[in-house]
């Protein structure tokens, strides 16, 4: 289903020591085969993982392992920092104003956003969604700790930027990771709407999908009882508590995530001409990060359209999905010990094994 992914695009530095999976190889049903693996790999009362499989709209796996907290095991309900996985909701946020008239993808920046410098001109939404605008990725780019005291929050990566213009290049003539680029298309969506981007992802895309456990993980918001808890070596990123949003801080549970790839691949989120729009691929396999992307997507597979979703790496949090388009199916990963966890990859790749 997966081969050669480059697991976790991160919203910051991993940290810890780096896990050597145990392989553990095909057993004779999927459930044995990774049941398995999580057997080998992980210890009831350490940080864990869960892992859903489906397939034409049926479960064919969903197995856990580890704690969420504390004498609190990981269930199908607890709640995960979804790191850069968030991506894609947001693209999702963009491209539902899109289809409503509020914004157009072409549009520059700077009628959104007209504090920022005038060199960013010719930066558009569309420039943004694909990782094309040039603009530094505020934590793989730049010394963030450094540049930002105390608590990294959207507003003072705004600020930041704003009277820090320097561009990495023109826009729309190289493919380069920027969380920043998301950031500032969650402040667009705080503009156009009037509401908070939290407000805005309850009420258009969490609610209505019924995902009961999802929120939106700001300054601002309370941490519920069911959010694991980061049991990786390191608990802060470049010593700093970050919610920064937009590029990262959604919360999600894997019955919610359940629901919305469901509903995302069934057409009931996006206009059909929209999600042609999303899954387009805007870079050529040579020039992008993985072999193709699209708004809030990377395409996986080597053919660059068959298998596509997205990673992530925030702090503890390691996340991803993988759908396959061609067999109707998708496998959702979320876990919370950082470099703890066994090879994603690998597990994407076992699964892939008894799809039919």
């Amino acid at each position: 289903m997966v081969m050669g992914i480059l697991l976790f695009i991160s919203a910051c530095n991993s940290n810890g020591k780096k896990h050597e999976t145990i392989k553990t190889g095909v057993q004779s049903t999927l459930a044995e085969t990774l049941d398995t693996v999580l057997e080998a790999n992980l210890n009831d009362d350490n940080a864990g993982l869960i892992i859903s499989v489906w397939q034409n709209d049926v479960n064919l796996y969903t197995g856990m392992k580890g704690i969420a907290k504390p004498y609190l095991p990981i269930t199908e309900n607890t709640q995960f920092r979804l790191a850069s996985v968030s991506k894609t909701f947001t693209a999702i946020a963009i491209l539902k104003l899109y289809e409503q008239g509020f914004v157009d993808l072409e549009d520059s920046i700077l009628d959104y956003l007209p504090e920022l410098d005038q060199s960013w001109q010719d930066i558009s939404l569309h420039h943004l969604l694909v990782h094309q605008s040039g603009i530094p990725d505020i934590f793989n780019d730049l010394e963030t700790h450094q540049i930002i005291d105390n608590e990294i929050t959207n507003d003072k990566i705004f600020h930041y930027f704003i009277e820090n213009p320097m561009l990495e290049f023109n826009a729309g003539s190289n493919e380069d990771y920027s969380n920043t680029g998301y950031v500032l298309l969650a402040k667009i969506v705080n503009i156009v709407t009037g509401n908070t981007f939290a407000s805005y992802m309850e009420s258009e895309i969490f609610s209505p999908l019924g995902m009961n456990h999802s929120y939106i993980l700001d300054e601002h918001a309370e941490i519920t009882e069911q959010t694991a808890m980061n049991l990786a070596t390191e608990h802060k990123i470049f010593g700093r508590e970050s919610f920064s949003y937009g590029s990262a801080a959604q919360v999600s549970s894997m019955v919610d995530m359940q629901r919305f790839l469901s509903a995302f691949m069934t057409g009931k989120i996006l206009q059909p001409e929209t999600k042609a729009l999303m899954m387009t691929t805007y870079s050529p396999p040579d020039e992008s990060l993985f072999n193709g992307t699209g708004y809030g997507i990377f395409y996986f597979s080597d053919d660059g359209k068959t298998v596509y979703g997205h990673t992530g790496g925030h702090d503890g949090f390691r996340t991803i999905y993988a759908i396959n388009r061609e067999k109707n199916a998708f496998i959702v990963i979320l876990g919370n010990g950082g470099d703890y966890m066994p090879d994603y990859s690998y597990m994407v790749e076992l699964a892939a094994e008894f799809l039919e």
